[in-house]
């Protein structure tokens, strides 16, 4: 009876240590995260008043994120009023919709093939500039310093320069 109590309480002591530690994609994301703040970045997990305030087609705003790049010093630029370019945009969108000078912006930057494929949107905004995506399984550190080079010609060159 003292072996099987034993023992029961080895394996309860092994499940949990077992369930504290950190799966496979959770150590992913910490480290895409913290190569994200090695070049610079912000990251902000988008929440509900975000969600509904700017990017309104999202279904569900869980599991997006945003990497966001501050302009240097924090200052805000006053020729900038926020501004949110969608870069996936759905087959059915009525041509009202569409903005010629934001797509024109995302071609000639050539911007869809640059960021990762689980991209959505770049918020411009007076003190910085973010990209709205999910953390996608085939996401890794060159990934986000692609998105940080990026945001960082963004910044340089804001649409309607």
């Amino acid at each position: 009876m003292g072996m099987v109590i034993a023992v029961l309480l080895t394996l309860a002591l092994a499940g949990s240590v077992l369930w504290v530690m950190p799966s496979p994609k959770e150590r992913r994301i910490t480290a895409m995260r913290n190569a994200a703040l090695k070049n610079g970045l912000r990251v902000r997990l988008l929440d509900a008043s975000m969600a509904k305030g700017y990017f309104s087609w999202l279904a569900d705003h869980r599991g997006y994120v945003l990497y966001e790049l501050p302009r240097l010093g924090g200052t805000a630029s006053a020729g900038i009023r926020p501004r949110v370019i969608r870069l996936r945009r759905p087959e059915n969108e009525h041509e009202l919709d569409r903005d010629a000078a934001c797509e024109a912006y995302v071609a000639q930057r050539d911007l869809i093939k640059r960021l990762p494929t689980c991209s959505e949107a770049l918020l411009f905004q007076p003190a910085s500039v973010a990209v709205l995506w999910q953390e996608s399984k085939e996401s890794d550190e060159s990934v986000v310093e692609e998105i940080a080079r990026v945001l960082k010609e963004c910044l340089d060159h804001p649409p309607g320069e």
